[in-house]
C-alpha cells in the first residue's frame, strides 16, 4: 500500500509541474510574438516579433558540398564524418582530459566526492558543455539546450539500456541511496530548467539560479556521509528501501574479473562500521583502476576495442578495424598532447589540460557544425538533431565506460554516475554559458526559439519517474529485462520530443526559417 502512495504522490507531482508549464496552442491566424511570453521586458516589444525559427547553419563557414548533391547522397559523408568526430572526443577525454583533471583534483588535495562533482563530471560532461557553448555564442539557438536535454535522456534511460542488454543474463544489485540523492537533485533542476524556458526567455539570474542548484549539489556531496547515515536510518525496515548490505559483501558476479580496489571496499564495507555505505567511484577513477590493473582488466577492454598506439587490439577482425581507423587520430593527439599519466611526462599535466580543452573545443565545434549541416539537409530544427544525434554523439564516453564496469560487476558505479552528471550537465553547462552570454550581451537576455522544449523538458522529468518506478518494481535489481525496459522509455521519449518539435500535437513552434 505504501508503494501505491509514492507512486501517486510521483504521479500528481509531474501532472503538476507539466501543468504549470502547459503552453498556449496557437492557431494559423494568430500572429504572436514570443510563444508563452508572459512578461515584456524593456527591450523587447510586440514589434520585436520571432516570426521563425533560424537555422544556426548561417554560423559555420559554406559547407563543401551544395544542398542538392547532400540531398541526392552527399550527406552520408556527414554522418560520417559526424562519427568519427565523436569517436575523436571520446579518446580525448578518456585518454588525456578526464587523466589531467584527477592530477588537478589530487594536486589540490580535493575530497572524492568534491572532486567527482566538479573536475570528474567536468570531464565526463566536456562534449555537452562545449556544445552549449557552441549553442549560446556561435549559432544561437536551439542545439545546445536540446544536446543537454537530450543527453540527459540517454545518460539515464537509453545508456542504462545498453548496459541492461550488454550484461544479457547476468543480474547487478542496484543501492537505492545514491540513485535517490541524486534523482531528488536532478529534479529539482529539470523543474527548474522548465520555469525558466516556458517563456523563451533566459535572463542572467534565472542562469545564476541554475548555478546555484550546481554549488548545491557540492554542499550535499561535502556532507554526504551524513546525509546517508540519516537517510538510511530514516528508511531502515521500510519495504521500498532496498538495501544491498549482505549481497554486497560477495561477488556479485561469478567468474567475472573482479578490481581488487573497489573489492577491498566491498569486503570491508559494512552497515554497522562504516561511515559512508554507497561506493562513490567517478569514471576517472575507473579508468585509473583499469589502467593500474592491466591483466584480466586490460583482456576486457581489448575485447571492447581499446589498445595502445603501438599494440595490436585483442578481440578479432571488427576490433582491429576499429584501431585500424581511429589510429590517424590516436596518432595526431599522441603528438600533440602530452600523455600525463606517463610518468616521464606527468608534470606537463597542465599542457595536457589545456591542448585537451583545446581539441574537445574544436571537435565540438565540428561536431555542432556537422549536425547543424544534415539538420538543415532535411529540414529538421536544430533542436531535434541535438535531442538525438548530438546527444547520443556526446555519450560516447559514458556508453563504453559504463559497459565495461557493469560487466566487471559494478552496477551501483554504473548507474549513480550516469544519474549524477546530468545535474551538472543541466545546471553547468547550461548555466555558465547563459549568465556569460546575457551579461555580455547588449539586450542582457537570450532566446530559446523552439516552445516545445518546455514540453520535452516535462517528458523528460516524467523519463526519471519511470526510471526510478523501474528499478522499484524490480526489487533495484538490474538485469536485461530492466534494460529492454529502459530503451523503451527512451524511444517513447524521442518520439514524443520529436513529435512536439515538429507541431504533430498542434501549432507549438513556429516554422523554420527559409533561406
Amino acid at each position: 500500500m505504501g508503494n501505491r502512495y509514492l507512486y501517486l504522490f510521483l504521479f500528481s507531482l509531474t501532472i503538476t509541474v507539466t501543468s504549470c508549464s502547459t503552453v498556449q496552442i496557437y492557431t494559423e491566424e494568430q500572429d504572436v510574438g514570443y510563444l508563452r511570453k508572459d512578461r515584456v521586458l524593456l527591450e523587447v516589444s510586440n514589434t520585436s516579433l520571432i516570426q521563425c525559427i533560424p537555422s544556426g547553419i548561417d554560423a559555420f563557414p559554406s559547407d563543401f558540398l551544395t544542398q542538392e548533391q547532400r540531398l541526392h547522397g552527399g550527406v552520408v559523408i556527414h554522418f560520417l564524418i559526424m562519427f568519427y568526430i565523436c569517436a575523436m572526443i571520446g579518446i580525448v577525454c578518456k585518454d588525456y582530459f578526464i587523466p589531467s583533471l584527477e592530477i588537478i583534483s589530487a594536486s589540490m588535495q580535493l575530497p572524492s566526492d568534491i572532486a567527482g562533482a566538479t573536475f570528474m563530471a567536468i570531464g565526463t560532461s566536456a562534449p555537452e558543455l562545449f556544445s552549449s557553448i557552441t549553442g549560446s555564442f556561435i549559432t544561437e539557438g536551439d542545439i545546445g539546450v536540446g544536446t543537454i536535454v537530450g543527453s540527459a535522456v540517454f545518460n539515464i534511460v537509453g545508456v542504462s539500456g545498453i548496459v541492461g542488454i550488454a550484461i544479457w543474463s547476468q543480474v547487478l544489485d542496484i543501492d537505492w541511496y545514491p540513485i535517490a540523492r541524486d534523482c531528488s537533485v536532478y529534479a529539482v533542476t529539470v523543474i527548474t530548467l522548465i520555469w525558466i524556458i516556458e517563456d523563451n526567455i533566459v535572463e542572467w539570474w534565472e542562469s545564476l539560479v541554475l548555478l546555484f542548484i550546481f554549488f548545491v549539489y557540492l554542499i550535499i556531496m561535502g556532507f554526504n556521509r551524513r546525509v546517508e547515515k540519516a537517510s538510511r536510518n530514516m528508511c531502515n525496515g521500510e519495504t521500498w528501501c532496498v538495501c544491498c548490505r549482505e549481497d554486497e559483501n560477495a561477488s556479485l558476479l561469478s567468474g567475472k574479473t573482479i578490481i581488487p580496489e573497489i573489492d577491498e571496499v566491498a569486503r570491508t564495507a559494512s552497515f554497522s562500521n562504516r561511515d559512508s555505505f554507497s561506493v562513490e567511484i567517478t569514471p576517472s577513477r575507473t579508468n585509473s583502476i583499469l589502467k593500474n590493473y592491466p591483466s584480466e582488466i586490460m583482456d576486457e577492454i581489448g575485447r571492447n576495442g581499446s589498445s595502445s598506439l603501438c599494440t595490436l587490439p585483442v578481440g578479432g577482425p571488427i576490433n582491429f578495424a576499429c584501431w585500424i581507423i581511429m589510429y590517424p587520430a590516436k596518432l595526431l593527439f599522441y603528438i600533440t598532447i602530452p600523455d600525463s599519466s606517463n610518468p616521464r611526462l606527468y608534470k606537463f599535466f597542465p599542457v595536457t589540460f589545456f591542448m585537451a580543452v583545446l581539441w574537445i573545443g574544436v571537435l565540438s565545434y565540428l561536431a555542432v557544425w556537422m549536425v547543424t549541416v544534415i539538420g538543415y539537409t532535411f529540414s529538421i530544427p536544430d533542436s531535434i538533431s541535438g535531442l538525438t544525434v548530438l546527444a547520443i554523439g556526446t555519450s560516447v564516453p559514458e556508453v563504453i565506460t559504463s559497459i565495461i564496469v557493469a560487466k566487471n560487476g559494478y552496477g551501483n558505479m554504473s548507474i549513480s554516475n550516469l544519474v549524477g552528471s546530468n545535474t551538472f550537465d543541466i545546471s553547468f553547462c547550461l548555466g555558465l554559458p547563459w549568465l556569460i552570454k546575457t551579461l555580455i550581451s547588449e539586450k542582457k537576455y537570450l532566446l530559446v526559439y523552439s516552445s516545445a522544449l518546455t514540453y520535452t523538458t516535462a517528458t523528460l522529468l516524467l523519463t526519471l519517474v519511470a526510471f526510478v518506478i523501474v528499478f522499484q518494481l524490480s526489487h533495484w535489481k538490474f538485469n536485461k529485462k530492466v534494460g529492454l525496459i529502459f530503451l523503451i522509455i527512451y524511444a517513447v521519449f524521442l518520439v514524443l520530443s520529436c513529435m512536439y518539435e515538429l507541431n504533430v500535437f498542434g501549432k507549438i513552434n513556429v516554422p523554420t526559417c527559409d533561406h
